[in-house]
């Protein structure tokens, strides 16, 4: 069952992975297309896993699971004289062949032993200790239980294990819905199984078929899962890296902006105060960082005194000027060689020009 899950995956995966990488294909068809893929895939392995069951009793009288008891005993004359040792006197396998074929008859030709053969397979009976010398055959509840329970707690751990995970978590609700139904079909296949359609195989076998569709139903919704999850905490983190980012650019691209626009304000009142003042407002200004500090509060001053058309007037300058820088930038990236000095002496002509 291992080595049948693992090659499932794997071909799920790639064909899954080609679904996808198909280009000009809506999402609503790749959907479908996968859908279709999922259930060929999973019809195969069925098949597969039907191909590679060990024989049945029934196999080996060479009868089916529906046969009655006449023509069971009719293919149980004929194989036997057919596989009798004196006939076989070459095959040493001959007297062992002989005895299975003779208590594989005992059981089928028993009316509980047959039954209880068809529902639980071999396996449970030899567990049980059940053969055809056994004069009553336990089915209790309690036997049952134990029969059954092992199974469906392993599953549940297992489905809860391989479901921890965040990106496979959203597969765990489906994962217990199926293995509830999955017990719900295993008993309706062994309570009503003479109402339902016929197919060449035991009880035990359907059974053995629909846990197999449930692993691989399992590992498909688990890998559905992966391939739909979304890391809403990643996502966040990453929008608000995003965020951050786009609010330190604006933040420096405003501080550029306030940069040039005191210069711009300081060009528009020392024009219009004249030479005289803009000579009496920097002799006025000390040396070192005082007269940085004094220049940028005369600029304060000078902005918060301009009136409202002169601020408007500014700022179209300014915007003029990032314009035409943009353009500057652009030509170029475009160039094998930047001469900066003459964008450099272009900006200042601008921003001269503009300013008076």
């Amino acid at each position: 069952m291992a080595a049948s899950i693992i090659l499932f995956i794997v071909v799920i995966q790639f064909g899954v992975a080609y679904i996808a990488g198909q280009k000009g294909v809506d999402v609503q068809t790749r959907r479908y297309m996968t859908l279709g893929f999922f259930g060929a895939v999973v019809a195969c392995m069925v098949a597969y896993d039907i191909a590679m069951m060990d024989p049945s009793y029934y196999d080996i009288l060479g009868v089916s699971p529906s046969v009655d008891d006449k023509t069971l005993k009719r293919a149980y004359k004929s194989l036997s004289k057919k596989l009798h040792p004196d006939k076989n006197p070459n095959d040493p396998d001959a007297q062992e062949n002989f005895i299975l074929m003779q208590e594989v008859y005992d059981i089928l030709s028993t009316r509980d032993l047959r039954e209880t053969y068809d529902a639980y397979g071999q396996e449970y009976m030899i567990n049980a200790r059940i053969s055809p010398q056994s004069k009553r055959v336990d089915l209790s509840y309690e036997r049952l239980l134990m029969y059954h329970a092992p199974f469906y707690f392993i599953s549940a751990l297992v489905a809860y294990a391989l479901t921890i995970s965040k990106k496979a978590n959203t597969a765990r609700p489906y994962a217990f819905v199926m293995l509830f139904g999955l017990a719900i079909a295993e008993w309706y296949t062994k309570t009503y199984h003479e109402a339902l359609p016929y197919v060449p195989l035991t009880i035990y076998q359907q059974v053995e078929c629909l846990k197999n569709i449930y692993h691989y139903l399992l590992q498909g919704a688990i890998m559905y899962a992966n391939l739909t999850y979304i890391d809403l905490e990643m996502q966040s983190l990453f929008l608000l890296s995003e965020l951050k980012k786009q609010l330190d650019r604006q933040e420096q691209q405003l501080r550029a902006h306030e940069t040039i626009l005191r210069i711009l304000v300081q060009h528009v009142v020392g024009n219009k105060k004249g030479g005289s003042a803009s000579s009496s407002a920097a002799g006025a200004l000390p040396n070192g960082e005082d007269a940085k500090e004094a220049g940028a509060k005369l600029i304060d001053d000078a902005l918060s005194n301009l009136p409202a058309q002169a601020k408007k007037a500014a700022l179209e300058r300014k915007r003029r000027d990032d314009a035409s820088a943009a353009i500057e930038k652009e030509k170029a990236k475009q160039g094998k060689e930047h001469p900066w000095s003459l964008y450099i002496f272009i900006g200042l002509s601008l921003l001269n020009y503009f300013s008076k």
